[in-house]
Parts: C-alpha cells; structure tokens; sequence
C-alpha cells in the first residue's frame, strides 16, 4: 500500500525536511558544542533532562523510562481530575527536595577522568531545579515529548518514555525542523504490515483424531 507523502503533508500539517527524526542522547562532547553555539536549546535540554530525572525517581522507573501516564501528571496537575483546572508543575519546598535527596544522593565527585570531566568535578543532585519554576518553553518540550510518542511516532500506552527523545523534542520547541512526517509514514506502514500479517496469518486446524 503506498502512501502519497505530500496529501498526508495537507491533512496532518507535519512537515517534510533534510533533517530525519531521530531519538538520542547527545554525547558530552556534543553538549559543549551546543552550550557555545546553542546556549539557549542546551539550557532547555539541561532543565528538561532534570524534570524528567525527577519523575522516573518519583514514579520510580520502568526499563530505563516513564510511563507516560506518569510523564503527563508530573508536568500537568489535575491532568486526571475532570472537575478541576490543568496546572502547571509548581516549585517544590526545600523540605519536599530535602526528602527525595535523601532517598538518592546530593552530589556526585569524579575520581579519575570521566569522559570530558576532570577529577574532582562536583555534580549536584538535579533535584535542585525543582525549586525554579518550570520555564515556558520546557513546560512545551514536555508536552511535545507526549504528542510524539502519542501522535507521530505512537508507542503503546503500557510502554515507557525514554531519555532518547527529550532533545528531539527540546529541538522542535526552539523552532528546530525535523521531517516528524517522515517518521509518521513508517509507523503507519509498520502497523500496517503487522495488521496485514496476522489476517493473512492461517492457523492450521487439527481435528479429535490429530488430523
């Protein structure tokens, strides 16, 4: 079955572009680049990553995700009280972080050379920024991060949501193009392959006598 990409362009509005959909964690090198050059997707990236560090230890993680039920509700209160108003995540008191610290670590100290990190470089806890409020364009990030996995490229509501796709969607907020219909089509030629495979499937039919 073909599917023509610029009719499912007019009635989807995704875009077709050069740069493919692609989920994953850029490497420590990529990141300075990004830092210098990009400052304000990389300060995106790094406050998104902490609220989404926070939620797999709140909702404690599945194979490495979150559920996306989970997601949802840690960035949208009320998102499943039909009576009351969706808000946004709001800070946390210094008591409510003191008590997930507690139950992971504050800081973290290199020993030795890790990766680009020197020895003796101090990392703290990323439950810290859960004292600023959650910028506008993360609250966003975090929302195009459930509208992927959701929409474009569907994974199935028990199924997790991984790290590899907060920078994609952290790239789609600071008015990044990706071809996300491209990616769409697979998905949709995928399902359709596997829907096709088990109607055709024949099921062999043996009777009392084993026959």
């Amino acid at each position: 079955m073909g599917l023509a990409l610029h009719e499912l362009c007019e009635v989807s509005g995704l875009v077709i572009r050069d740069a493919p959909y692609e989920d994953y964690v850029p490497t420590t090198e990529e990141l300075h680049l990004l830092k210098k050059e990009d400052p304000q997707v990389y300060e995106t990236y790094w406050e998104m990553l902490c609220h989404f560090h926070i939620c797999g230890q709140i909702s404690i993680w599945r194979n490495r995700g979150v559920k996306q039920m989970s997601c949802a509700s840690y960035l949208f209160k009320d998102i499943n009280e039909k009576s009351n108003s969706v808000t946004s995540l709001v800070p946390y008191t210094d008591e409510e972080i003191a008590e997930r610290i507690n139950a992971s670590i504050s800081s973290y100290m290199t020993e030795s050379n890790e990766d680009t990190f020197k020895p003796d470089t101090a990392f703290e806890s990323f439950h810290y920024q859960a004292r600023i409020p959650i910028s506008d364009r993360t609250l966003l990030a975090g929302f195009l991060i459930l509208w992927l996995k959701r929409c474009v490229v569907p994974t199935l509501s028990h199924e997790v949501i991984v790290a590899d796709v907060v920078y994609l969607a952290v790239l789609l907020v600071h008015g990044k193009l990706i071809s996300l219909l491209q990616a769409m089509v697979v998905g949709i030629q995928s399902g359709l392959m596997v829907m096709t495979k088990n109607l055709c499937q024949v099921e062999a039919i043996v009777d009392s006598q084993g026959r």
